[in-house]
């Protein structure tokens, strides 16, 4: 190859015959031999049209030796569009072939796969499943590799994708791809092995699953775990419905509960309380306060007991507004018993916290309201709830009906506190008093004492779960 580059030198032009007495007149004028005049003489042209051929020449030399910028020339642009259009055509070409090549390659593979699965339908030695779900994973592999994806590869051998997944997990476990489906011949678990998984759920108490089950105790599987478990569960919630009481307060106006709960207003949160009868659900009094305070308890008890009477026993939470001072003060002026539930345990105040829930869905159907209108809509709440609701637990009576044929209580207070606190003092004597919750003797002497005057009555296989610890009514 020549590594010479290429001479830029462009020799003198030739002049032919006819031309040179041109030429030689326009170099004389040029040299100052001769004038524009004599020249143009000569060449046989006017003076104008020989002067301004020379002056063409002239612009010709003088572009050609002007200063030029370094490097190639730009090409035109329409030349420049034209290649980088060819150069995208050829692109779109290489990629056209590609994907024609790869389609030949995936008409190849399922082409060979269709006429070997023909040829295994013809065949009198058919193939065992576990080599179908070989030659398929093995197929499916091919045409991922040849740039499939997998719902397509899986679609092209007709199985589904989760049967791939499932191939392959099997191959990597060192499995066969494919084995027998349901559960085997097995024999169900001896009376041992049930009896041990029953007693394995009551001593967890039902929090135990079926695969720990099953390796917790040997020789069952999955599904005999998960089949006596569901049993055992069934039998202990019926065991704790048919052991579980029913307490009912027999008599209106002698418990009376009451409860708080938060009101949004245009102003701020406020708190409205309200009291209720434990019998027959009769909404006694309430009061909205800014505050949750003894101030607002102590206004609450006193228009309750001034306008609905004093009850014998009053139920609250264990807040610490509702042990103060001057409350227990308040109720003790009136002969009241304060009864306070378990601690963290609100299933003991079952019927506040349902009645605090339709107050709730009350207040949330009339929205925000400033603290004047709050107070008079529920106002309007409480008179609804006790006048035109009735309920199936009161024979489908209002709680306002029952509450005005209720009788007047006329048990001598004293004597119920001196008998409450004899009991008390007896309770705590006892040799496993030391392991009581706090209140505990307080509590059960007062159920006790009311069951004794025939204002609660106890109801064996209530829902409700009771013990020595709870008191609830319905």
């Amino acid at each position: 190859m020549d590594s010479k580059k290429p001479t830029t030198y462009v020799p003198a032009p030739e002049v032919s015959p006819e031309m040179e007495a041109r030429y030689r007149a326009m170099l004389e004028v040029l040299s100052g031999r001769l004038t524009v005049t004599e020249a143009a003489k000569q060449a046989g042209l006017s003076r104008h049209r020989f002067q301004t051929l020379m002056h063409r020449g002239m612009q010709e030399m003088l572009g050609a030796i002007a200063p030029h910028p370094a490097g190639r020339p730009a090409k035109p642009e329409r030349e420049a569009s034209l290649e980088q259009e060819n150069e995208e055509l050829r692109e779109e070409n290489a990629r056209l072939a590609e994907r024609l090549e790869s389609m030949d390659r995936l008409l190849g593979v399922a082409s060979q796969f269709l006429r070997g699965a023909g040829r295994a339908r013809k065949s009198k030695t058919a193939k065992t499943p576990s080599d179908d779900a070989d030659e398929g994973l093995r197929r499916a592999r091919e045409l991922r590799a040849l740039g499939l994806d997998a719902h397509l590869s899986a679609a092209a051998i007709g199985r589904s994708i989760s049967t791939v997944r499932r191939w392959a997990a099997r191959l990597r476990a060192g499995r066969p791809l494919c084995e027998r489906r349901g559960p085997g011949p097995k024999a169900p678990p001896s009376g041992e092995q049930a009896a041990a998984a029953e007693t394995r759920v009551r001593q967890m108490r039902g929090c135990i699953g079926a695969d720990a089950l099953r390796h917790a105790v040997p020789g069952i599987s999955r599904r005999d775990a998960a089949v006596i478990k569901s049993r055992t569960v069934t039998c202990m919630e019926n065991e704790r419905r048919e052991a579980a009481v029913r307490v009912m307060v027999t008599t209106p106006g002698i418990v009376r509960g009451f409860d708080a709960m938060e009101a949004k207003t245009t102003d701020g949160k406020r708190h409205l309380l309200i009291a209720g009868d434990a019998c027959v659900a009769y909404r006694t009094a309430l009061h909205l306060t800014e505050s949750y305070d003894t101030d607002a308890v102590l206004a609450l008890l006193e228009k309750d007991f001034a306008v609905n009477g004093v009850p014998l026993v009053v139920r609250a939470d264990r807040a610490g507004v509702h042990r103060t001072q001057p409350v227990r003060e308040l109720l003790d002026r009136h002969g009241v018993l304060l009864l306070h539930g378990p601690p963290r345990h609100p299933r003991y105040y079952g019927q506040q916290e349902r009645q605090n829930r339709e107050h709730r869905e009350w207040l949330e159907a009339i929205g925000v309201l400033t603290p004047e209108a709050l107070l008079t809509e529920t106002e309007r709440m409480v008179a609804g709830l006790n006048e035109l609701k009735p309920r199936s637990s009161l024979a489908w009576k209002t709680p306002a009906e029952l509450w005005r044929e209720r009788q007047a209580v006329t048990v001598d207070r004293q004597a119920l506190r001196d008998e409450v606190a004899e009991l008390v003092a007896h309770l705590k004597r006892k040799e496993d008093a030391r392991g009581w919750a706090a209140g505990f003797a307080e509590r059960l002497a007062i159920e006790r004492v009311l069951i004794e005057k025939g204002f609660l009555e106890l109801e064996q296989g209530g829902w409700c779960y009771r013990n020595s610890t709870h008191f609830t009514e319905h």
